[in-house]
């Protein structure tokens, strides 16, 4: 079996201060919606505690059909409107695609606004396209976080 591994880093601004994009991310309602790479893509977070030591898993697939993936995640440090890191396991059926570990750091500015920093280091068992779909989906979901935002403004 080939392995391949890549480290993403994304960073964004958003409008809102580190405690409105933080809260966005435990809301599991509001980030089943934002975390969808496209309009065709459903996200059901099953259940989710956001928490240091805390676990969740949420299912995915296309809208209106089978949600044929499920993501394993264990919250290894959260420290509250600053920080979110856990590790991901990405799976169809029992084969693993995916795991990986992702760091959400929630940045001040000066203006009240909030920087966000994502690094999201995958190991792909399925190939470079593992690789590819985890950084256009967290490339997607975090300029539909900013949209969000905007939206409110």
């Amino acid at each position: 079996m080939a392995i391949f591994h890549e480290t993403f880093t994304f960073a964004i601004n958003l409008s809102v201060p580190p405690e409105r994009a933080f809260a966005a991310y435990v809301d599991t309602a509001l980030r089943a919606t934002w975390s969808a790479p496209n309009p065709n893509t459903q996200i059901s977070i099953i259940e989710s505690d956001v928490c240091t030591g805390g676990s969740e898993v949420t299912k995915c697939g296309p809208m209106g059909g089978d949600l044929l993936y499920q993501l394993d995640i264990s919250y290894h440090l959260v420290e509250q409107n600053k920080l979110i890191s856990f590790t991901e396991v990405l799976r169809e059926g029992r084969a693993k695609l995916t795991a990986a570990l992702v760091t959400f750091e929630f940045r001040k500015r000066t203006d009240g606004t909030t920087d966000l920093h994502v690094a999201d280091q995958v190991t792909s068992f399925v190939g470079n396209g593992g690789l590819e779909g985890h950084s256009e989906g967290y490339a997607n979901a975090l300029k539909n976080l900013a949209a969000l935002f905007e939206e409110e403004s």
